[in-house]
């Protein structure tokens, strides 16, 4: 038999592997997706990104940051050879790679098979809610690799850190989650400068020069410096999205997220020396996972070089793993053989999440107007439409010949009071109702459930011309009666029997 030391972490190794597999397995459509893959191609076809916005009626022409252009192209060119399949397939390696990336840094200093599980079982399923196939699983990566450079540099080898300067070219090409990359690495620049300035080191001036150059890298942008002014007028500004909600303090919701962090505040308190940089960045990660949901997945990730680590530390004051080497043949058996059976089954859970729509992104008609853009396609239904925020990149595939009146660009491609005004809409409120007037609104659809359906269905000169269980679609009523008032009065309106696909693009 293998000893414990190297059969039993091999097999957990993979049991995280099978559960990241697992917990990584979210198969639903993003709300921008449609518009990453139509941004993507429109960029790939120009051979340039497009400086201004041209999809929205009521910002026509305003400038367009695309901080996310390489991620669009290469999502669209993955769509493009392989569908949402293959869609499916670059999210899932790209998210065992980082499970790998960071195993592989625990093991490298520590063994401890109980201190691995407990820690990465608490962070991949921290990570998991991230997954969605989107541009922001790009910094993801980018901050894996980044942690793991600053790792390797603060273990001795100083020549890795000169691959930071070319990972910022393609973070700030693929997604506005540089702006943490470069905090956290000025951080650890700061601090280390400042430190080796007392100390007489050498590898803080050697850092802060990799740093400067990387700061170099993010100019090389299509908007250049820009990008960097839109990013400080945007992050200081809040946001009305559900991903950016702090998480809840009390109750049971991210309770992974608290346990790590409550597991962080206690090793404060163990022994031994610990890394001042390290700290640092833990302890503003933390903050930012707390203050917005979206975060809380860059929290788990640079947790993990640290955490697990001292963890282990812990455990050696019991002689857990001395315990389990003596005991017998047979029980190491069972136990191994339990682990595989946790395996198969992890493995066994995420082929059929796979399996349930086919090994396809699953458009849900529940969450998007599917049978509402099929009842416009069918009809021809076509003009400016105001809808609301998550629907607009839908639309926007959907209905090419239609503009709308917001989507899921946000800030890049809006105004503020464009942003304010659709919000507000969909709230039922008063600011929100001068879109139907300020802006030559021809369509509306409006979910089933907001608060903005009554004041459309009491509106003096608007016309309801569809309904299902999710949307309602409404026209402007004009003299005489346009064509599709007509139709409606006359019952020649086409109302496809057969669901549309369930997916992407639906």
């Amino acid at each position: 038999m293998r000893p414990f030391s190297t059969l039993y972490p091999t097999l957990l190794r993979i049991l995280i592997l099978a559960y990241a597999f697992n917990q990584f397995a979210l198969i639903t459509a993003d709300p921008d997706l449609w518009g990453h893959i139509k941004f993507g191609e429109e960029t790939w076809e120009l051979k340039s990104v497009p400086p201004a916005d041209t999809y929205s009626y009521t910002a026509p022409g305003h400038r367009w940051i695309n901080h996310e252009w390489l991620s669009e192209v290469l999502l669209f060119l993955i769509f493009d050879a392989f569908g949402s399949t293959g869609l499916l397939l670059f999210k899932l390696m790209l998210g065992l790679f980082i499970v790998h990336l960071l195993s592989s840094l625990y093991f490298a200093r520590e063994k401890n098979g109980l201190a691995y599980l407990v820690h990465f079982f608490l962070a991949v399923t921290v990570m998991a809610p991230g997954f969605m196939t989107r541009p922001h699983l790009f910094t993801f990566l980018f901050l894996t690799l980044l942690v793991f450079l600053l790792q390797k540099f603060f273990d001795g080898n100083h020549k890795v850190l000169a691959w930071s300067p070319l990972l910022m070219l393609f973070w700030v090409n693929c997604h506005g989650g540089v702006v943490a990359g470069m905090g956290l690495y000025g951080m650890v620049a700061g601090i280390e400068w400042v430190r080796c300035f007392f100390t007489k080191e050498k590898h803080g001036k050697l850092l802060m020069g990799y740093f400067a150059l990387s700061c170099l890298a993010l100019l090389l942008h299509p908007q250049g410096y820009q990008l960097w002014i839109f990013f400080y007028e945007s992050l200081t500004l809040p946001r009305a999205i559900g991903e950016w909600n702090p998480v809840p303090l009390y109750g049971t919701h991210y309770w992974q997220l608290k346990i790590l962090a409550a597991l962080f505040a206690v090793s404060l308190l163990f022994p031994g020396r610990k890394r001042l940089w390290e700290i640092a960045i833990i302890l503003l990660t933390l903050v930012y996972g707390f203050k917005h949901q979206r975060h809380a997945v860059l929290a788990a990730i640079v947790l993990t070089p640290y955490l697990p680590i001292q963890l282990a530390q812990l455990l050696k004051k019991f002689p857990v793993k001395e315990k389990l080497e003596r005991l017998s043949s047979p029980v190491h058996l069972i136990m191994q053989a339990g682990l595989v059976l946790f395996i198969g089954l992890n493995l066994f859970g995420g082929i059929s999440k796979y399996r349930i729509n086919d090994y396809k992104i699953l458009v849900e008609p529940g969450v998007y107007p599917t049978y509402a853009a099929q009842f416009m396609e069918a009809n021809r239904i076509n003009g400016n439409i105001l809808v609301p925020f998550d629907w607009g990149e839908y639309l926007i595939w959907k209905r090419p010949k239609s503009k709308v009146s917001i989507d899921g660009r946000f800030r890049t491609a809006y105004p503020e009071h464009i942003i304010r005004q659709n919000l507000a809409f969909s709230a039922g409120q008063a600011e929100g109702m001068a879109l139907l007037e300020q802006h030559p609104t021809d369509i509306v659809m409006v979910r089933k459930k907001d608060p903005n359906r009554e004041l459309m269905e009491k509106g003096p000169n608007w016309l309801k011309i569809y309904e299902d269980p999710v949307a309602k679609i409404f026209i402007r009523k004009s003299n005489p009666p346009g064509p599709l008032e007509e139709r409606l009065s006359s019952r020649t309106l086409i109302d496809p029997k057969d669901p549309p696909p369930m997916d992407f693009p639906g």
